[in-house]
């Protein structure tokens, strides 16, 4: 029976641009088989088909290569028998597909494929395949600089994974061996930002708590993104009776990590549009510039059918450990709430990805979710620690943090975590950050040298400081 991904022809018509036609609409849509030489309804050989297969084998073979708007020989093979004519079809990369008519763009020529018929693509159709096809080229196209890249971020992960810097291998550079704009994205120059609000409850109608912005390479977005919801995720400890205790938390780090990670890998660069995390009393959203590349649906990822636009960026977050390019992202979100009522929610449209993630704790008793909104508000009041966007890892009655086995003070661990994410400052930038008279803080930087955790080069007011490599995150 025919429909969506089959196709009887007992011939081909004398009108040929019809079954082409025929082809460009599976090119557009999804993989598909045409049957050739058989009843339209029944799918029944025509035996006296059989002595004119020679003739479409070569009629076909000139299509595929220069019937179309580019050539498909990569997705239209035909496997011919004594007995069957068959044409397998696969959905191609670049659509919109067309064939040709004359010089130039044929609209005219644009299908797609519904149920057990082809039909003409509509204007906004064709205009969604084009902005999909810039989507998916833009991170290889050559990046427009008005001044040189740096890499100090990608190359410090690079290091801690034994990993070479090596821009070819890395996929940083065009066919002209120029920086594409996966360069630019992964360099400290990327134009794109994150933006977090922490909203006073269930609605944008309520008070913002705080709002924060994080510039700079993707991979010390990501991190500066995990760190702070870190600091916003209300953990629980149960006392069982038994000799372990049991802690959760309002949003589960595996679901918080992979959602991230994957509005970072996955979103459409070629739009304007910043990733942008709300965080409510009740639930945290997560929006992503763009909808799931290749057409596919929600349902088609939950099943692990792969979907990824940015290749190269992937290929970096891959070697450094962020993801593992499995298209299992959904899947292990959706596993960490399954013994939770409320499962996470994925709301898709062509030019955004929105991921709600709810805080569990919200929706237990109604003492556990005031002690979940107290926290969350805890976790804001030191005005300190929302500046830098850090879970610097402390009780808030803790004064003191071991750390190489010497106790250093908050603003000490604070000037540590500043070097972990900006590689090197002046005095003057982490005063700004600590809030310290210059002596103190000059006290501060000759202490932490002098235990062996950071460094400075530099003389006068160029000096500067970084941490040592190993002391890096």
């Amino acid at each position: 029976m025919e429909g969506q991904v089959i196709e009887y022809k007992s011939d081909i018509p004398t009108k040929v641009n019809q079954f082409k036609a025929e082809i460009v609409a599976f090119l557009n849509t999804n993989d598909a088989t045409i049957i050739l030489g058989v009843e339209d309804e029944s799918a029944e050989p025509i035996p006296e088909k059989k002595e004119k297969f020679r003739e479409w084998e070569s009629l076909i073979s000139e299509w595929i290569h220069s019937a179309f708007n580019i050539p498909v020989q990569e997705f239209v093979q035909m496997e011919v028998s004594p007995d069957s004519f068959v044409i397998h079809i696969q959905k191609g990369d670049r659509p919109p597909y067309y064939y040709k008519d004359g010089e130039g763009f044929n609209a005219k020529g644009i299908y797609i494929r519904k149920g057990s018929s082809k039909r003409r693509a509509t204007d906004e159709e064709v205009r969604r395949m084009l902005k999909a096809q810039i989507a998916h080229e833009f991170e290889s196209q050559k990046a427009q600089l008005d001044k040189p890249l740096t890499f100090h971020y990608l190359q410090d992960k690079l290091i801690n994974n034994d990993i070479e810097f090596d821009e070819k291998g890395l996929r940083l550079l065009d066919t002209d061996k120029q920086y594409n704009n996966g360069a630019l994205i992964l360099s400290e120059q990327n134009p794109f930002v994150t933006k977090i609000a922490v909203i006073d409850g269930l609605d944008m109608d309520s008070n913002f708590l705080a709002k924060k912005e994080f510039s700079g390479s993707l991979i010390k977005q990501i991190d500066m993104t995990l760190e702070y919801i870190s600091l916003l995720n209300d953990k629980k400890v149960d006392f069982t009776g038994a000799p372990a205790r049991l802690e959760s938390e309002g949003y589960p780090s595996k679901a918080v990590r992979e959602t991230v990670i994957n509005a970072y890998a996955h979103r459409d660069y070629s739009l304007s549009a910043d990733i942008k995390i709300e965080v409510y009393d009740n639930r945290m959203e997560v929006f992503s510039a763009g909808g799931i590349p290749d057409g596919l649906s929600v349902l088609d990822i939950k099943n692990g059918i792969s979907a990824r636009r940015n290749h190269n960026i992937v290929h970096v977050l891959d070697k450094i450990t962020y993801m593992e390019n499995y298209a299992s992202g959904i899947r292990r979100i959706l596993a960490s709430y399954k013994d939770f009522e409320k499962e996470p929610c994925f709301i898709v449209t062509p030019n955004q990805f929105k991921v709600i993630l709810y805080n569990r704790h919200y929706f237990s008793d109604d003492k556990e979710r005031q002690n979940s909104n107290n926290n969350l508000k805890k976790s804001l009041i030191n005005s300190e620690q929302l500046e830098l966007g850090l879970n610097l890892g402390t009780d808030s009655n803790t004064q003191e943090i071991g750390v190489s086995e010497q106790k250093l003070d908050l603003n000490d661990e604070k000037i540590i975590t500043l070097l972990k994410l900006n590689d090197e400052m002046s005095r003057r930038e982490i005063q700004s950050h600590i809030q310290e008279s210059k002596t103190k803080t000059y006290q501060r930087l000759t202490n932490l040298i002098g235990l062996g955790l950071i460094g400075k080069r530099g003389q006068s007011r160029a000096v500067i400081y970084y941490l040592f490599r190993n002391e890096r995150k």
